[in-house]
């Protein structure tokens, strides 16, 4: 995935941030730290550092990475549903909502989506 120097203000010197650059992506999260964008949220099994996003701002300060974010979920969540670890509901306005069994939750949290069963 790249990042757009514009949607970053003048924060960084080259114009574009390849994700497998580990300089690049340890200045994209220093930046996104510093506007309250992410916060640092433990260590996964693995020994990764994990964080949690204000998916708000995300989208507005890097839309691309936002949207890569939700297309995971959106991935992750309909493998869940097709497994028969998550149900599936409308409301009255057509929006979905997921209804996540323990097992689904922690697949998610293995993933990285742990904030996202923190309301379900």
């Amino acid at each position: 995935m790249l990042y757009r120097k514009g949607a970053m203000e003048d924060d960084f010197d080259e114009e574009y941030y390849d994700e497998d650059d580990d300089i690049a992506s340890e200045q994209v999260l220093g930046y996104l730290i510093d506007i309250g964008a992410a916060f640092y949220d433990g260590v996964d099994g693995t020994g990764e550092r994990m964080f949690k996003f204000n998916m708000d701002m995300l989208r507005d300060v890097l839309p691309d990475l936002y949207d890569t974010i939700m297309e995971d979920l959106d991935s992750a969540m309909m493998e869940l549903y097709q497994r028969g670890l998550a149900e599936l509901e409308y409301d009255e306005n057509l929006n979905a909502h997921f209804t996540i069994s323990d097992e689904g939750k922690s697949i998610l949290k293995s993933l990285g989506f742990g904030s996202f069963t923190e309301d379900n």
